[in-house]
């Protein structure tokens, strides 16, 4: 029987409840400074697990191996998400789970430019559907330090159900942190849910 993983990480349409197209399209190496400047910016260093020693050389890792990585071990996948003239503006992984290939959590960071336009969560939408109808899996999971509002709203929009705390169920910067958690199943989806596959 074919699988997606049999094909290449699909580029994948969004549009914003702006109307704006975005894209979700693999990394590549033109986006190695916007990666390095988001994931260095002080709102990405205090709400991720993001090292305060991120430095170019981990952006650059991140388009050569992390982000493919995924998709050629068959457990997810990485997107970058650009805005309508296809510039970076996020990324997002979608993250199957080892213990449950059925279940898959999400990670996503919006660079300081991009915060605020609706990207994250028409991106997020759409890369938790293409998991449900395309992956297979049963269940989509966000979780987030305490806190993190901006985060939980994205979630929210997104269709995620909220769900409670996990206490001391993360860790951050050596210590135990409560996190957030919320779901997205298959019976949350319209009816008529797509997922616009480009290529």
């Amino acid at each position: 029987m074919s699988s997606p993983y049999d094909q290449p990480q699909p580029v994948l349409g969004a549009v914003t409840d702006r109307g704006e197209k975005i894209l979700l399209r693999p990394a590549e190496m033109r986006d190695v400074d916007a990666i390095f400047a988001a994931c260095t910016d002080p709102e990405s260093q205090r709400w991720t697990t993001l090292s305060a020693a991120y430095d170019r050389d981990r952006a650059v890792g991140f388009v050569t191996d992390y982000a493919p990585g995924w998709w050629a071990r068959e457990q997810g996948a990485t997107w970058v998400v650009t805005d309508a003239a296809g510039a970076y503006a996020a990324q997002i992984d979608l993250r199957v789970l080892a213990a449950d290939p059925k279940i898959a959590d999400v990670g996503f960071l919006t660079g300081p430019d991009a915060r605020g336009k609706g990207y994250m969560t028409a991106a997020l939408r759409t890369a938790a559907a293409y998991g449900l109808l395309h992956l297979g899996l049963e269940r989509v999971e966000w979780k987030a330090h305490v806190g993190n509002v901006a985060s939980r709203r994205v979630a929210e929009k997104a269709g995620f159900t909220f769900e409670g705390t996990l206490r001391a169920y993360g860790s951050k910067d050596g210590r135990r942190v409560d996190e957030w958690i919320a779901s997205l199943l298959p019976a949350d989806l319209p009816v008529d849910a797509t997922v616009e596959v480009i290529a």
